[in-house]
């Protein structure tokens, strides 16, 4: 926990310094300010800050905004990730509808990139498809679900293929494609579903 605490008022002063420096606009660092809110928002999570978590996580979402208008190649990796953190402190804090929005929007952002660079942006694409599962789940919309977990299961298995690296990621994918399944009662897909890592 004493580290926890550290590692948040190091991120906030570190936040903190470039917002000093963001009012002299021949000096901005736009990107470092909204990579290190969106850090910010990740410790203050930790430490159970859960609305100045968002706080800090909305504000990175703004700032990466902005950037990939200016800059879409440079930085749309970066707000898809800003995006994902936003729905997790959005998801915390009991924000279901929007915690779903910033989640397709990422998977929105995903999708695009991995269909222009399949080879770096596929991992991410599968992460977010699981996030969204878990959030449509979250929602009382189990088939949604299904067909989000089964799009990661599909997405990691190609990955895992070429890379055993990625295996544990299926495997992450292919549990909660047995729990949907489970909750749903087909209980013989859900078994030969997780039985085929």
């Amino acid at each position: 926990m004493a580290l926890a605490d550290l590692a948040a008022e190091v991120t906030t002063g570190l936040v903190h310094r470039l917002r000093e420096t963001s009012t002299d606009t021949e000096h901005i660092d736009t990107g470092g300010l909204a990579r290190w809110l969106n850090n910010q928002s990740l410790r203050l999570a930790e430490l159970g800050r859960r609305e100045d978590a968002l706080a800090a996580g909305e504000e990175a979402v703004a700032l990466y905004r902005e950037l990939a208008a200016a800059r879409p190649d440079a930085f749309r990796p970066d707000l898809a990730g800003s995006l994902t953190n936003q729905c997790n402190r959005l998801s915390a804090l009991g924000r279901r509808e929007d915690a779903l929005a910033a989640s397709t929007e990422a998977v929105d952002i995903r999708r695009e990139l991995a269909a222009a660079r399949p080879d770096a942006f596929r991992p991410d694409l599968a992460m977010s498809l699981h996030n969204q599962s878990n959030r449509l789940a979250g929602l009382g919309r189990p088939e949604d679900a299904l067909a989000a977990i089964t799009e990661a299961v599909d997405t990691d298995r190609e990955l895992a293929a070429i890379r055993p690296v990625f295996r544990e990621s299926l495997a992450v994918s292919l549990t909660s494609f047995g729990i949907l399944l489970t909750e749903k009662k087909e209980f013989d897909a859900a078994l030969s579903a997780t039985g085929k890592l």
